[in-house]
């Protein structure tokens, strides 16, 4: 009775965590005024990064997939093709946030250490490439397990890209080029970013979770879960710089 008491416990603990986690870290899902310096440019930015880290999180969806042993022949095409996003979201990725452009926004006057909108940038490249390398180490599903941790996996990458997609759409009303139209990108990218942080929270701290933890899978006590949680805890800091994105000025 009293290790049930005590996992019963540690369960909750880890399940109200992650509650607060979102709750203190999530702000109204608009857009927020920045200093003079957030342009067109540094939302092209944003945008082109979103759209990397979204075709990495695919990318190692399809590899999970095909992990699964589902369906002979077509998992091989998931691998491959999940294998070529990989690649081309993390090169898309680097070319933005190190290529010529970068350089020559920096060379102008667009620095980091001066600017508050390239400070945003580099936060959200930084935050994200910590949610990349993690992606690179998830661990292979063994035979007869994992297979609970690889859909935790698969949704959490979905509620990150549905949120990547929410601020993009966010973005690109608050370009102000398609009036009434734009009206519509904003509401629509701000309901995807709010449901995007539900999903989220529904994953890590709901019912299922719950359940995994009281059978003995718990980040203390299991690899897989112990990862789950270290890829969360980054995913959850992009969503919250998601949420932060500045507006043009």
């Amino acid at each position: 009775m009293y290790q049930v008491m005590k996992v019963l416990i540690r369960v909750l603990f880890l399940g109200l965590m992650f509650v607060m986690a979102v709750f203190l870290s999530s702000n109204p899902v608009q857009a927020m005024d920045m200093e003079p310096g957030h342009d067109m440019s540094s939302h092209h930015q944003h945008m082109m990064l979103n759209h990397a880290v979204g075709m990495t999180l695919e990318g190692y969806n399809l590899v999970m997939l095909a992990e699964m042993d589902m369906a002979k022949g077509v998992d091989d095409t998931s691998v491959n093709h999940g294998v070529m996003m990989i690649k081309n979201g993390k090169d898309m990725w680097a070319e933005i946030m190190s290529g010529k452009d970068m350089m020559d926004m920096h060379n102008g006057g667009k620095d980091p250490m001066k600017d508050p909108a390239m400070a945003y940038t580099h936060k959200l490249g930084e935050k994200q490439l910590i949610v990349i390398d993690l992606l690179g180490k998830m661990p292979k599903m063994e035979t007869g397990q994992g297979m609970g941790t690889h859909h935790q996996h698969i949704m959490l990458n979905h509620a990150l890209k549905m949120a990547l997609e929410g601020a993009n759409s966010l973005m690109l009303g608050d370009m102000g080029m398609a009036k009434g139209v734009d009206e519509i990108s904003v509401e629509h990218g701000r309901m995807m970013l709010k449901n995007a942080r539900a999903l989220f929270n529904d994953i890590m701290s709901g019912k299922n979770m719950m359940n995994m933890h009281m059978g003995g899978m718990t980040p203390e006590s299991d690899a897989m879960m112990k990862y789950t949680h270290q890829l969360a805890e980054a995913q959850l800091q992009v969503l919250t710089l998601l949420d932060d994105m500045p507006a043009i000025k």
